[in-house]
């Protein structure tokens, strides 16, 4: 129970003044006599007086009970009916992040099995008012609300599978509070196996937060790093993995090397307690993806082993349309992972490639894929004419074009004259000289666009070391990377795709396949929820441009030690008014109607009582 107004409670000091009255009222029986005048001569005798005690009369009892009554009902009492059979509302949040995957000992299944059975029991315990399911993965999620349907969610519950690295605990239990603002009697129960070093931290909360933890202490070892990169100049890689011990006791196992699933290496190596092992090998390039695997069991297989593809260069088929193409295909063969093919503008049919470079020409129509057009005529149809363009001056790098000339030298550049072009609202301007456009880029449908506007065959670009680093930055713009080689399970990635493709289909480890629709920048927005092997194709309706391999693991520093951390301590903070005011109800129009009925009924006693007198006399 609350006071909106405790002040109201100084009412209660009329309590003692209505005692202090009764004390002083007088009580004589009336006797009727001829006259006064006679008992005047008589002496007073204090003697006689006797000492007045106070009565506890039914008169006096509810004078008191209506005063007491109407001074709480000042103080604006509300009741939150918690504890008498009110219902509970609440909000369950479940880790899950890989470690929920390892066994809940003393259970005969993980201890995300556990937490679902405590799950259920305390949504058949909540007294039927209303629930809220949250995951706490990687990223914070409620998974489902109700308010008395709790099938639904003992269904939700069901479909709960570990989501990767990390468990957003903070963030859920932002969520939990939102759900349950301005709902009386609520509650956050948080079911996880607290086995995140510096994930739980103590906090402030609106409503009462009760952590229960799953599991216990295990023993575990995983791969934390896999790692790669190209030895130059040798043809090949060198690879990078790390391994640590999570236990009390020293441990002797082997690590073995596959790559293309053949058996590479097999390295014994010995970790001591809290321990761990750094391994590297030399691999031939060639190799498209690798695996590593602790040999042996342990509570959590899935971070044992970790995958990695070695392919750093997306291929790309690139067409170059010029009348004088020897210094634009000297630096386009210089990229890696392109395949060139150089034809003259008269032979030009609109043919298909991921990149097309046109020098001096441009067609009817934008082709699809990435686009360079170098000094485009000025009767296309394509682009707007503009004023006449300066000859020479400074030329100015725009904050959009800083990553495009970072580390080159203009200053010695000599562009040429360019073609007089206004770019179109959407595209951004990279490089200017008075004020005029050099270099700008846009998207359209299907198609990213470069334009350098300048004549190579006039100026002194093409013999300077920043041309080639300017085409190469020129295609990393227009064309997407290679997919990572690797990935955190329950990661979601904002990935780059090819300019044509509509969406993206996507393989899990164990089969299931989904499409993710590409975006108006060019992005797809893929999760990897599951440990192993992910394939992506990138597809323009049917038609595939790319396909890649990415390597999810689990093994992370933040998941793998499964002994727990102590849980924090809520700091719980006072709701606000407007809060406490919807989730109470008011009790002071009861005290109210109550003190008017008490004060009915002395008027009814009192009345009755001289009626009684009136007829003795």
């Amino acid at each position: 129970m609350s006071l909106l107004a405790p002040l109201g409670l100084l009412a209660l000091l009329t309590l003692p003044v209505i005692i202090i009255l009764h004390m002083l009222r007088e009580r004589r029986r009336r006797v009727i006599v001829p006259s006064l005048l006679l008992w005047q001569l008589l002496p007073q005798s204090h003697a006689a007086r006797q000492r007045r005690r106070l009565s506890i009369t039914l008169l006096l009892l509810l004078h008191l009970l209506a005063a007491a009554l109407l001074a709480l009902a000042l103080a604006r009492p509300q009741w939150e009916l918690i504890g008498f059979g009110g219902r509970r509302h609440l909000a369950l949040v479940i880790d899950t992040s890989i470690s929920m995957a390892a066994p809940a000992p003393g259970a005969s299944g993980s201890r995300l099995e556990a937490a679902r059975a405590r799950a259920q029991a305390l949504l058949g315990a909540s007294g039927g008012g209303s629930a809220t399911l949250i995951a706490a993965g990687p990223q914070a999620r409620v998974i489902d609300s109700d308010t008395g349907n709790r099938a639904r969610l003992v269904a939700a519950l069901a479909r709960l599978q570990p989501a990767g690295v990390g468990s957003d605990v903070a963030g859920a239990l932002t969520l939990a509070e939102a759900s349950l603002r301005g709902r009386p009697n609520p509650q956050i129960v948080v079911l996880t196996d607290a086995a995140l070093a510096g994930e739980l931290t103590a906090r402030g909360a609106t409503v009462p937060i009760r952590w229960e933890t799953v599991g216990g202490d295990l023993d575990n070892r995983a791969i934390v790093a896999f790692a790669s990169r190209p030895r130059p100049g040798a043809g090949l890689v060198q690879v990078y993995a790390r391994a640590v011990n999570y236990g009390g006791g020293a441990l002797r196992t082997v690590v073995r090397l596959y790559g293309d699933g053949t058996l590479l290496d097999t390295r014994p190596v010995t970790m001591q307690p809290d321990g761990e092992v750094e391994l590297t090998w030399t691999v031939p390039r060639g190799i498209g993806f690798l695996r590593a695997e602790l040999d042996g069991d342990d509570p959590l297989p899935a971070d044992d082993r970790a995958e990695l593809s070695l392919v750093a260069y997306r291929p790309t088929r690139a067409l170059l349309v010029s009348e004088q193409p020897a210094a634009l295909e000297r630096a386009l063969r210089a990229v890696p992972g392109m395949e060139l093919t150089v034809m003259a503008p008269a032979e030009y049919r609109g043919n298909a490639a991921d990149l097309t470079v046109f020098d001096g020409f441009l067609p009817a129509a934008w082709p699809s894929g990435g686009v360079l057009a170098i000094h485009p005529p000025r009767d296309s149809t394509l682009l707007a004419t503009g004023p006449a363009a300066p000859v020479s001056g400074d030329v100015t790098i725009t904050p959009a074009g800083t990553d495009l000339f970072e580390g080159i030298g203009l200053g010695a550049v000599e562009f040429g004259p360019a073609t007089p072009l206004t770019p179109p609202a959407e595209a951004v301007t990279l490089l200017s000289r008075a004020g005029q456009p050099l270099i700008f880029r846009w998207r359209a449908p299907g198609s990213a666009i470069t334009i350098w506007a300048f004549d190579l065959s006039q100026g002194n670009l093409t013999t300077r070391l920043a041309f080639p680093l300017l085409v190469a930055r020129t295609v990393r713009d227009l064309l997407p990377p290679a997919a990572p080689g690797s990935a955190l399970a329950g990661a979601t990635l904002n990935l780059p795709v090819d300019p044509r493709a509509t969406t993206v289909e996507v393989t899990a480890p164990d089969g299931t396949a989904t499409s993710v629709a590409v975006g108006p920048e060019g992005r797809a927005l893929v999760t990897f929820d599951q440990p192993g092997r992910y394939t992506l194709v990138e597809l323009a309706g049917a038609q595939r441009l790319y396909t890649a391999q990415i390597g999810v693991n689990a093994g992370a520093a933040v998941e793998s030690d499964l002994r727990p951390r102590p849980v924090p301590e809520a700091v719980a903070t006072p709701p606000a008014r407007r809060e406490r005011d919807e989730a109470a109800q008011p009790l002071w129009p009861w005290l109210v109607a109550l003190a008017l009925i008490v004060i009915l009924g002395e008027w009814v006693y009192v009345h009755a009582r001289r009626s009684r007198g009136f007829a003795e006399s």
